[in-house]
């Protein structure tokens, strides 16, 4: 129960004057907002008032786009079958006719790829999920079995290990607890 629990906003609040002091960052007026921000979102909560007053830090705010309607395109006289070859693998593909598509709109390219791994030759281990390195576990130079975890990471509230693929020796670490990684 809540009763048992020991009174922590006094320390917690006491904690962020001290940090928001070491690294120049100004609390809001009603302080206690920016305590509850950093209580409820540990790993970034410092990181969003650092950069609270400064818009560059942040993706930028979605733009609606405009969808221009595109000539329709002429059907094709008939169906047929292709081999296409993506990255070296054959792949046979079938194609109809189809429907109107007059509609369809550019897709929105792909961010960034999380940092890349150390050069050797080995194999990478990457971010299944976007989110927050959590804990990261294994050690640079540890000899490790397939199925071994190697980090945390947090996502959506949610704990994911990140387990080695192939049993071998971690040559690298490219990330640190707290950053943040994309698929």
């Amino acid at each position: 129960p809540a009763d048992l629990l020991k009174p922590e906003l006094a320390e917690l609040e006491a904690d962020v004057r001290r940090q928001a002091q070491e690294k120049g960052i100004t609390l809001a007026g009603n302080a206690i907002d920016d305590v509850l921000t950093v209580a409820l979102f540990p790993q970034i909560g410092l990181k969003f008032l650092e950069n609270r007053n400064n818009p560059a830090a942040f993706e930028p705010v979605p733009q609606a786009e405009t969808a221009q309607p595109v000539a329709k395109a002429e059907k094709p006289a008939a169906s047929g079958i292709y081999t296409v070859e993506v990255e070296g693998k054959a792949f046979v593909v079938k194609v109809s006719d189809g429907g109107d598509i007059s509609q369809l709109t550019a897709a929105v390219p792909a961010s960034a790829p999380a940092a890349a791994a150390p050069a050797g030759a080995g194999t990478p281990v990457t971010a299944p999920l976007a989110g927050n390195i959590w804990k990261v576990i294994a050690s640079e130079g540890q000899t490790v079995a397939e199925g071994d975890v190697l980090l945390i990471l947090e996502a959506m509230k949610m704990e994911t290990e990140i387990r080695a693929a192939q049993a071998g020796t971690v040559r690298g670490i490219a990330v640190k607890s707290g950053d943040a990684v994309s698929v």
